[in-house]
């Protein structure tokens, strides 16, 4: 049986592997040895497709109408109402299991890259790429689970809060429990560290679905930063710019990706990673609009308004259930930069702070005016407007930073859900227990060492 399991692990390495770009996976191996096979596996667009919905639907840039919530019970809603109960019995967390499946693929080539037959194309540096880009992917998912359903960093806490299981090896027969948000933490950092280490690693990778260096550099100013180590955060944020600071002019003319292949010729996308929601409408019907508070930082000049009109729109229309979702959530230049400006107001450099928020506004909004201050608390809510601007409904990363500003008592915030005419239906306070998603029935049974996330 336990073949039987570890061969299916296997066979989910090549399943849902296509073309894109120039790259052809193969499909005809389920027990990858050689380099060649490897560099297949990490050729895959499944690698840059995830869904992170429910993370988003949490957090404050979202709201759903009267309409779109009327009779509605299920994890789309409760998640939206940060319910005590999330899942029904035999609901699947896609967020959960399609992470996994992915942090498989990565295990399986890490285990397996030291014993790879020689050949032509096991040379030192295709087996280091490998490894890097391997590392790399693995600590993105990592550092998103350790998020969605663990607590934001708080270095006090952080030793005993559970995150997720830390699976580095691909055994089939395993029941981790769960590891704590250091060490979720500790092990990614050191990942990214081996991998941006590689002399080999170009500053980017082949394509928009292999990771080079610079993704690695953002992915580790990203850590740094939920940790509000803000001093390594600003070091890897510019080494990450260093290598690649190209920006796209989206303040006048630009329609938005639609699909995986458009973001092909973006020079902003450091990794690519997007999401197909293929059921939110089929059972909502309706689409979901930004909050009050976040349409109130956009305007109508700003090109970041029509660009995500795939994801939401201020209409309350409904629709006929066949719509398909799509959002770009890439590692990315503009994050990196709002990184940067963010620890440099942290530690008082307003002008540098603000130089970085104008630089990239000039490219999102149309006839932009550039601001100034030369207060470093001022600059701080500036460049914290123009990240919630730029990374909303962006695979969690708004939720991510709500429990990083929870874990100061003087950025804490209540949340609220309200009915249209203003009536407050519900209220998430900081640190609240509710922030964390709680585990399906399907894993706690799956896994007996699995401690559930109790929602109170």
């Amino acid at each position: 049986m336990k073949k039987i399991i570890y061969f299916l692990l296997t066979l989910i390495v090549f399943t849902g592997c296509e073309k894109f770009l120039d790259v052809n996976p193969s499909t005809a191996s389920v027990n990858p040895t050689t380099v060649a096979e490897f560099q297949e596996i990490l050729n895959a667009d499944s690698l840059a497709i995830g869904n992170y919905m429910l993370t988003d639907l949490m957090s404050d840039d979202v709201r759903l109408t009267n309409a779109a919530l009327a009779g509605q019970d299920n994890f789309y809603s409760r998640s939206y109402l940060w319910s005590n109960v999330i899942w029904n019995p035999t609901d699947e967390d896609y967020m959960y299991s399609s992470s996994y499946a992915r942090i498989l693929q990565m295990n399986i080539i890490l285990s397996r890259i030291n014993t790879a037959p020689k050949d032509s194309v096991n040379t030192v540096e295709n087996r280091s790429n490998v490894v890097s880009q391997s590392l790399i992917q693995r600590s993105y998912y990592y550092l998103q689970l350790a998020n969605v359903y663990g607590a934001g960093y708080n270095s006090t806490t952080a030793a005993t809060d559970l995150a997720v299981p830390l699976v580095l090896a691909p055994d089939a027969a395993a029941q981790p429990s769960r590891a704590t948000v250091k060490e979720v933490y500790t092990k990614l950092i050191t990942d990214l560290r081996q991998a941006v280490n590689n002399p080999y690693l170009p500053a980017m990778g082949q394509d928009i679905i292999h990771p080079g260096k610079a993704a690695g550099y953002a992915l580790l100013s990203r850590a740094y930063l939920y940790m509000a180590a803000y001093d390594s955060a600003l070091l890897y944020a510019d080494s990450s710019l260093a290598l690649a600071s190209s920006l796209k002019d989206i303040s006048s003319s630009y329609s938005g990706p639609t699909q995986l292949v458009d973001l092909k010729t973006n020079p902003e996308i450091l990794m690519a990673k997007v999401a197909y929601e293929q059921n939110f409408y089929s059972i909502i019907k309706y689409a979901f609009q930004v909050s009050s508070e976040l349409a109130s930082l956009l305007s109508f000049s700003d090109g970041r308004y029509n660009t995500r009109l795939t994801w939401y729109t201020y209409k309350t229309t409904t629709y006929n259930g066949s719509t398909t979702l799509f959002s770009d959530f890439s590692v990315s230049v503009p994050e990196v930069m709002l990184t940067k400006a963010e620890c440099l107001a942290r530690r008082g450099d307003a002008a540098g702070a603000m130089n970085l928020v104008n630089t990239l506004a000039a490219k999102r909004i149309r006839n932009y005016v550039s601001l100034t201050t030369s207060n470093a608390d001022s600059a701080l809510v500036y460049v914290l407007n123009e990240r919630r601007r730029e990374l909303f409904v962006h695979g969690g990363l708004r939720l991510f930073d709500l429990k990083r500003f929870n874990v100061n008592t003087s950025t804490q915030v209540t949340l609220t859900r309200k009915q249209d005419d203003g009536t407050v239906i519900a209220t998430l306070p900081p640190l609240s227990s509710r922030y964390l998603v709680p585990f399906t029935q399907k894993i706690l049974a799956n896994n007996p060492n699995m401690v559930q996330n109790v929602r109170q």
